[in-house]
């Protein structure tokens, strides 16, 4: 690598500390993933009974379905951070990987590249793997790849180490069910190596080649890592379980059309500035590959463009494809690097010499005249994106409601909605929807079992088909409740699509509604035997809601420089909730509170003016789709809601 003077050094320095801040305060955030809590509950049950599950343990729907759980190295590590910090030692933990990862990488792109580079390519990375930056078992898969590579990379220059891809193999198959990403990259690499035997052009047998003696190792290596998988509770069904379930996963399969995570990136509600930023980083690194065309590194270009196709296919790919991204770039860009800093010229003949020494010199000089400015940039772009990042303007950019902090996210889970249902003793068996099963599964088992949460692999495909038709088409609740008999339903509202069941179960289909609030709702069956439960919670839901007033929006400093994602979020759903239940003076409140942290939302100051409508404040209304015009002239719902009102009010 080229030598820096010591002021270079140590601004390069600074660029790689605020790659590794912009890794914390990316992972810093309350628990909003709804899979936590089930690999929690997993963790405590493992701890709990010293075996490993086998069956569908949490749900009372399928509970002899199979359940093939190789998360569970990871879940005894999560429940063993909960232990001892609580919901924000799982956020610590998150951290801690997400830094073992970086540094990893730094580690090996480092071999290279320069610092600055190196830094800029992992924040790219960072920006675009953020959205898994959650306390699941890929946490602890991003740490295992970046180990693959740093220790493939080094590859036959460090002998033995080789071999400890083969336990770290095991770690990985019993640790999340997308492990064999670890035996492809080891055969990517084998791979090149093999054809490095062949006549291809000499700079790919340099980078790819490796000694007979030194392949071999390399072929044991990967043989010894296949026969690892099977060291899993489940054996030979835990290593063929990521056949089993891709299927169900990919494609046009009922839950790749359900879930964002496994559609593609611009079809899965991924912020459109990162789906960009992924598109960015597919075409850098492919320039990175054609301008070091005549030294390719085969296995390097075989485990990235792989992993560039799978990113293609699904959104939690994405991140798996940055990370590799990241020494691959430096790999072929970091050689352009030294040597315009660095030249070394040989030539033939006095004027010969001297010309080509006067020519690289002068680039070298410009190089290094240019790279105080180009570490100074990356600095200024590191520092405002954790700025951006830590006052949540980043989350706001992308329209999600992720936020800076700790502790656990009110908005995604029925934490309120739960204390309630046990403080009046509401229980036995619910109906949940999937985002809330996993924490259900949390606070409730072993009393309770669930009706269904995300755990893809324990329920069977005709299961979900059955659910989420009860979600689309509310005229199949009649068959949920004949066939299950749920003693409540407890529905996640702030999604829109529970809003036809919602609809449904208030038009007097045998169940009443007897608590709710910004996130959740809590519904009975009229019959006798509930009876005495649903008007113990009819009073107290209506004493509770007398006396609840909403927070007043913050204000200062932190107030000027933050925008509470989560608060807007919440309060914009829980307006269309209470459209939905016939609320509208609720609603209007809810949507002013939401147009107080962000007065330029066109779809809210609509939504306001017809729940002021609805209110029977006309003039409200028509003052709302008014501004709204002002602010937004091509809101046509606001001119033709307008144009209706002025037809309708003189009639009035």
């Amino acid at each position: 690598m080229p030598r820096t003077s010591p002021l270079g050094r140590r601004w390069s320095q600074v660029a790689v500390g605020l790659t590794a801040l912009l890794g914390i305060v990316f992972t810093l955030r309350p628990i909003d993933d709804y899979d936590v809590w089930y690999h929690l509950a997993a963790g405590r049950l493992m701890m709990t009974t010293w075996r490993w599950p086998v069956s569908n343990t949490f749900a009372y729907t399928t509970p002899d379905h199979p359940w093939i759980d190789l998360h569970w190295v990871f879940q005894l590590v999560l429940y063993a951070a909960y232990a001892l910090g609580g919901a924000d030692g799982c956020i610590i933990l998150a951290v801690v990987l997400v830094l073992a990862t970086v540094t990893i990488l730094h580690a090996s792109a480092r071999r290279f590249a320069p610092d600055v580079l190196v830094a800029l390519l992992i924040a790219i990375a960072l920006v675009v793997a953020s959205p898994r930056f959650v306390p699941r078992p890929e946490l602890l898969s991003f740490v295992l790849l970046a180990t693959y590579l740093w220790l493939l990379d080094g590859f036959p220059r460090n002998g033995r180490a080789l071999y400890w891809l083969v336990p770290l193999q095991v770690v990985w198959t019993n640790s999340q069910g997308i492990f064999a990403v670890g035996l492809v990259v080891i055969g990517c690499y084998w791979a090149g190596a093999t054809l490095a035997f062949l006549p291809l052009p000499r700079g790919w047998r340099a980078a790819s080649g490796a000694s007979p003696g030194e392949w071999r190792r390399l072929t044991l290596v990967l043989v010894l890592a296949t026969a690892a998988c099977f060291l899993n509770p489940y054996g030979l069904r835990g290593v063929l379980f990521p056949l089993e379930l891709l299927p169900r996963v990919t494609g046009s399969s009922l839950l790749s059309a359900r879930i964002g995570e496994f559609r593609p990136p611009f079809q899965s509600g991924y912020g459109v500035p990162l789906a960009y930023t992924w598109v960015a980083t597919i075409i850098f690194v492919a320039v990175s590959f054609i301008v070091s065309i005549r030294r390719w590194h085969l296995g390097r270009l075989f485990v990235t463009a792989l992993l560039a196709a799978l990113s293609t296919q699904a959104l939690r790919n994405v991140a798996l494809f940055a990370w590799v991204a990241v020494p691959a770039i430096a790999a072929n860009l970091g050689p352009l690097c030294t040597r315009s800093a660095d030249p070394s010229p040989t030539a033939r003949g006095e004027k010969r010499r001297d010309a080509r020494a006067r020519a690289p010199a002068a680039s070298g000089r410009l190089a290094a005249a240019l790279a105080p400015v180009a570490t100074g940039g990356v600095i200024v772009v590191l520092a405002l994106l954790v700025a951006s990042v830590v006052t949540n303007r980043f989350s706001r950019s992308l329209d999600i409601e992720r936020e800076f902090g700790l502790g656990v996210s009110s908005l995604h889970f029925p934490i309120a909605a739960e204390e309630f249902a046990r403080d009046v003793g509401i229980g036995g068996r619910p109906f949940n929807c999937l985002a809330t099963g996993g924490y259900l599964a949390w606070r409730r088992f072993p009393a309770e079992r669930v009706f269904v949460d995300g755990r893809l692999e324990v329920y069977p495909e005709e299961f979900f088909r059955f659910y989420f038709a009860a979600l689309d088409d509310p005229r199949t609740w009649p068959t949920v409740v004949t066939r299950y008999a749920p003693d409540y339903a407890l529905l996640y509202h702030v999604w829109s699509n529970r809003f036809p069941l919602v609809r449904y179960l208030l038009a007097g289909h045998g169940w009443e509604l007897v608590y709710y609030d910004e996130t959740a709702s809590l519904y009975l069956p009229t019959d006798d035997a509930h009876r005495a439960v649903r008007e113990r919670a009819e009073r107290e839901f209506a004493a509770r809601h007398a006396r609840n007033s909403p927070s007043p929006p913050t204000s200062g400093l932190w107030r000027a420089l933050s925008v509470p994602v989560a608060a807007l979020r919440r309060d914009t759903a829980y307006g269309d909730f209470l459209m939905t239940i016939g609320a509208a003076d609720e609603a209007a409140e809810a949507y002013a509170r939401a147009l107080a942290i962000d007065p330029d939302v066109s779809q809210t100051r609509f939504t306001l003016g017809v729940a002021q409508w609805s209110a029977g404040r006309p003039a409200q209304a028509t003052i709302e789709w008014r501004d709204l015009l002002r602010r937004d002239p091509t809101f046509e719902r606001a001119r033709a809601a307008l144009a209706e009102a002025e037809q309708r009010l003189p009639a009035r």
